[in-house]
């Protein structure tokens, strides 16, 4: 007779028996999520421990979100801006207040703007007043607020955004007849390269970049209002403090320095900030030229960027209605670089106390500019 086989044979319904690999599976939930018969410090321990991974993994996507997510928002919204002023070709004539004076009803005028695209951004948003332009690099409406806060946390649609827009100075007026003798424009310095953090390629010691020659291929800033084109030649690259414990404090934003008495006044500024520049591109300066102030903050300097008082600030000359806007090649090429100290180790710019003290003992070596760079300076 044939041998049977003796094997138990499972039973129909019969549960099945576990495997090593599962019983390894279960062994890791058993290890990870409370169990009934964990004992109670089981059981908080696991607690903890879930709550702890739950929240690394939170602030893993806060992380990819802020370094790489948020980057292609920005980039996808400006990008959608451009496209979408390209699409559209605006009425170009608008109904504008003849004053700034917001708050009063000010009268209106029917006004031709000169930007094809710049109707569309006040209709969106009438506290529209220009655009900022460093092709490519820079490329921002740009607007006013009746402070310098809001803007500073609200982007062009008026809603809340820590990435704010850029804005100008409220102290200065733009209407179809006036605007200020100093045009101040503010921008965030965001990790994502947007607003104004290209003009930290002005700076020396920015990733790599060498800021001279930055400067040198890009020496000129487009400003336009709804009502006229500028365009204006960049003369100063300069760091400011904005805390009178760090020293002096240089008041480049007080209304004084955005309307100016007097040719004293006048001139008496530009050599403050020429003192204080990075370079000299040699351009002329007159009592009567509009100025243009392009801010951000700048984090390179105070243990390793932690101090966000200090300011990088382009200082630039609107070109004149008989000038041509561009540098000749013989003009860049007679730029001056004031990096660096002179033979006595004294810096050739000037800075402010907490610097001196910081990096440079030897504090600053005077004045080293060519003073006919400012008409009929001292007269």
């Amino acid at each position: 007779m044939p041998e049977f086989d003796k094997r138990p044979q499972r039973r129909s319904g019969e549960r099945k028996v576990i495997t090593r690999k599962e019983n390894i599976f279960i062994g890791i939930l058993h290890g990870l999520f409370p169990w009934k018969g964990d004992k109670a410090g089981d059981v908080i321990r696991k607690i903890i421990f879930l709550g702890s991974l739950g929240l690394m993994v939170w602030a893993g996507y806060q992380i990819i979100d802020f370094y790489v997510m948020r980057d292609i928002r920005i980039r996808n919204e400006h990008l959608g801006m451009l496209t979408q002023l390209e699409d559209y070709g605006g009425s170009e004539v608008i109904s504008i207040p003849m004053s700034d004076d917001r708050q009063h009803n000010a009268e209106t005028k029917q006004v031709n703007v000169i930007g094809k695209y710049y109707d569309t951004f006040y209709l969106d948003n009438d506290d529209f007043v220009g655009y900022v332009e460093i092709d490519p690099w820079i490329q921002y409406p740009v607007y006013q607020y009746t402070d310098n806060e809001y803007y500073l946390h609200h982007n062009r649609n008026k809603n809340t955004d820590e990435n704010g827009a850029v804005f100008a100075d409220y102290e200065g007026h733009f209407t179809y007849a006036e605007r200020p003798h100093n045009t101040i424009l503010y921008g965030h310095n965001l990790i994502t390269h947007h607003m104004f953090q290209p003009l930290t390629y002005y700076r020396p010691g920015n990733h790599g970049v060498d800021s001279f020659e930055f400067l040198k291929t890009n020496p000129v800033i487009k400003f336009d209002t709804l009502f006229e084109e500028g365009k204006y030649k960049i003369f100063a690259v300069f760091q400011s403090n904005t805390r009178a414990h760090q020293g002096e404090v240089f008041q480049y934003n007080h209304v004084n320095n955005i309307y100016f008495e007097n040719k004293t006044a006048f001139d008496n500024y530009v050599a403050d900030i020429l003192d204080r520049s990075f370079y000299y591109t040699n351009v002329d300066i007159e009592y009567g030229d509009e100025l243009l102030l392009l801010v951000t903050c700048d984090f390179s300097m105070f243990a390793n960027g932690a101090d966000s008082s200090v300011r990088l600030i382009i200082a630039a000359r609107r070109v004149r209605d008989d000038e041509y806007f561009m540098f000749s090649e013989e003009e860049i090429d007679a730029f001056i670089d004031n990096r660096g100290v002179n033979e006595q180790g004294q810096l050739n710019r000037k800075m402010f106390e907490a610097y001196y003290q910081y990096y440079a003992p030897a504090g600053w070596g005077g004045r080293n500019w060519d003073t006919g760079y400012i008409k009929d300076f001292g007269q």
